[in-house]
């Protein structure tokens, strides 16, 4: 199950699970980290999911944009096989917001099962933790002491194991929790993702 409920909390985010399988609108930093993951521009998405850039833009800023507009990116990007995360308590703002790609409920199901989803080739995606947090690549390469080459480079999935660890370090120090898990046999990974951490959720 994506995200907890309780008698405190509510089930936010997604698929017929939902009562009366209501559509429900994803917080600006889900948004943001969903495209970050798909790897598209805003003038992708916006013609994915058949809206403007304009709209896609405000969304990701927390702008005011038609509660319509919001729930196209959402659909648009489930079926590109994103989840979203979310907790939220009643009254509050959703807390551990994130997005990852829809993956197997464990490692150890059967091949067919891992077939139905999408793997990627990278484990840490650095771009969608950026994108997260809201910041530009010089912003990032200041802050962890990094060159925004390296960052880019990073972000692109071409591995250098020491700049990877320190980059991947500092997010974890910053509140990004990173999703996912590997595959032996086919060196792919799944349910690869970002999301704010409990750390940060209990400061809020």
């Amino acid at each position: 199950m994506i995200l907890k409920t309780s008698k405190a909390l509510v089930d936010i985010f997604f698929f017929d699970r939902l009562v009366g399988e209501m559509r429900t609108p994803a917080p600006a930093d889900c948004l943001r980290a969903a495209r970050a993951l798909l790897d598209l521009s805003q003038r992708e998405a916006a013609a994915g999911a058949k809206t403007t850039q304009r709209s896609v833009s405000a969304a990701e800023n927390a702008e005011n944009v038609l509660l319509e507009t919001n729930l196209q990116l959402v659909d648009f990007y489930v079926s590109q096989g994103i989840e979203f995360l979310g907790e939220a308590s009643i009254g509050k703002d959703v807390v551990r917001a994130g997005a990852r790609f829809a993956g197997p409920p464990s490692p150890d199901v059967e091949t067919v099962v891992k077939s139905t989803f999408r793997a990627v080739d990278f484990a840490v995606p650095f771009r969608a933790a950026r994108a997260l947090m809201e910041k530009e690549q010089a912003e990032i390469a200041n802050a962890v002491g990094l060159t925004v080459a390296v960052i880019q480079n990073l972000e692109r999935g071409k591995i250098s194991r020491s700049p990877q660890e320190q980059l991947r370090a500092w997010y974890e120090a910053n509140d990004v929790e990173f999703t996912g898990w590997g595959d032996i046999t086919t060196g792919k990974y799944y349910g690869v993702g970002v999301r704010w951490s409990a750390t940060r959720a209990e400061e809020d």
